[in-house]
């Protein structure tokens, strides 16, 4: 065959192959980005040893080039212009004595550099051939634990079967910071990080605005042996956790969710087997687009990590206390169980408390209000609470020494401090007394008659008080750091059901 000199065709949209020696294999899908009118990346395979000629065609051939052919590599690049935004395809064709073979190019054009010119977590999606529904088509979405589309519930995970763990950054679109990333492993005193790899910063190319971002050090696997793990990366602020306790507990003002995962699937839509699609927010506008890894041979933790505290049927675990009546007598029928939740009267003031004490938890409850209310309510708030941390050895009263998670019309998440207890919110200490009260710092509450969700972390002395998903009050040092657990009656009907824990 005639030799060709292959300088005149660089760039070009075709090209004549001279005979080499090859025997690596094909690759068949190119997926490229670039900010509009500019080049990309430059992304390379080799080509068979009889190769005669390769054209583009069927799509956007305009905007992908050869940009170099030598000893049967071939290095391609997408060049999309000023005025494309969004994912454009084209073929590529490889003639051979044997027959043709089809390339697919793929190229993600976007407006500019962060911000609104990043393109959707969708997009990026669909620009890797991955049909998934995530859930949201907009940029900017929300950050609270609700799932979207296809996403699982399942934060934990253990390795799938033999070998290692791949984890492999597909998408970056996030301010320009080199990023740590990789695995933890949960252990008595916080999670245990493991270091796998640092995603690089912009060097010749942006690599903080693109698909496929660059690894700076490290590898993009991992043998987590026997453990089961979580995932996180480290920004320059704070580490985003897979599991949302450690977001609500060590990084509160950020996103709970900093992490949705979903189910990866190939461009048919069929399950791809064990492998995940795993997406941060670095922020809290719920783009979720800032650091997008494929991860493969791993497979959920699917047992719930939270025990039923309450069993729906009975106190069994818990004793009732009223004022003026005492321990587990109740003549006027305060707490009724019916349909497995704990219907609290209110007529009395008392509680329902644990028999067992708990340190280094994570609580959840359900509540929402009835319509009745008693005596000093009956033209006030409706009034209730959750009182966590009582020391064992506390006598029954009206109120035990505590830390209240105040539950009372249009102030739940509210810390009370109850029997000379402290504790610090930004800062400032309360004054010891039988109650004082901080006031939570957002408001997460819905309207009377929905069902709320509650959920208390305590923590080594540090306590987040989360309502429907929003962290609204969070204390440290805490004068008491463990114990029982009650649910107050105060004079105001109230609901609880799903009363639930879990060991941290």
């Amino acid at each position: 065959m005639k030799k060709i000199v292959l300088a005149a065709f660089i760039l070009f949209s075709g090209v004549f192959f001279t005979n080499a020696q090859n025997t690596a294999p094909l690759k068949k899908q190119f997926i490229f980005s670039a900010i509009k009118g500019t080049v990309s990346k430059p992304d390379s395979t080799t080509v068979p040893a009889a190769t005669i000629s390769v054209r583009f065609y069927g799509g956007d051939t305009s905007s992908f080039k050869i940009l170099s052919y030598k000893k049967v590599k071939l290095i391609l690049v997408f060049t999309p212009p000023s005025d494309l935004i969004g994912i454009t395809k084209a073929k590529l064709q490889i003639r051979t004595s044997s027959g043709n073979t089809v390339l697919n190019l793929t190229g993600l054009s976007t407006k500019g550099l962060e911000g609104e010119n990043e393109p959707t977590l969708a997009t990026v999606a669909e620009a890797m051939n991955y049909k998934i529904n995530i859930g949201w088509t907009t940029l900017a979405n929300h950050s609270r634990p609700e799932l979207q589309g296809d996403e699982i519930p399942y934060q934990r995970f253990h390795k799938a079967g033999k070998g290692k763990v791949e984890i492999i950054p597909v998408a970056r679109y996030s301010p320009d910071f080199e990023l740590p990333f990789g695995y933890y492993i949960d252990t008595a005193e916080k999670p245990e990080i493991h270091q796998v790899g640092i995603l690089a910063k912009t060097n010749a190319y942006p690599e903080h605005q693109c698909l496929f971002p660059a690894i700076a050090s490290g590898n993009n696997s991992f043998d987590p042996g026997n453990h089961v793990f979580g995932f996180y990366a480290t920004g320059p602020t704070h580490t985003a956790y897979s599991e949302d306790v450690w977001n609500m507990l060590y990084y509160p003002s950020n996103a709970v969710r900093a992490t949705r995962i979903y189910p990866l699937k190939d461009s048919t839509g069929k399950l791809i087997s064990n492998s995940y699609l795993l997406c941060y927010e670095e922020a809290k506008n719920g783009d979720y687009n800032d650091y997008v890894f494929v991860v493969k041979n791993i497979i959920p933790v699917t047992t719930d990590p939270f025990t039923s505290l309450f069993n729906g049927r009975n106190l069994n675990g818990w004793h009732t206390f009223l004022k003026d009546v005492g321990n587990n007598a109740d003549p006027d029928t305060n707490f009724i169980i019916e349909n497995n939740t704990l219907h609290v009267v209110g007529k009395d003031l008392g509680y329902a408390i644990t028999e067992k004490g708990y340190s280094n938890f994570h609580f959840k409850i359900d509540f929402k209000w009835g319509e009745r209310r008693w005596g000093s309510r009956t033209k006030e708030k409706r009034d209730a609470g959750v009182c966590y941390n009582i020391p064992i050895n506390e006598v029954d009263s009206i109120w035990p020494q505590s830390i209240e998670c105040q539950i009372q019309e249009g102030d739940v998440g509210d810390f009370w401090l109850l029997g000379f207890s402290t504790i610090k919110v930004n800062g400032i200490q309360n004054v010891p007394a039988n109650h004082t009260r901080m006031i939570k710092q957002k408001d997460g509450e819905k309207p009377n008659g929905e069902w709320n969700t509650v959920e208390i972390i305590s923590y080594n002395g540090k306590c987040v008080q989360i309502v429907n998903g929003i962290v609204v009050n969070v204390g440290e040092e805490a004068s008491v750091k463990s114990g029982r657990i009650l649910m107050q009656s105060e004079y105001a009907e109230v609901y609880y059901k799903n009363v639930r824990m879990r060991k941290l």
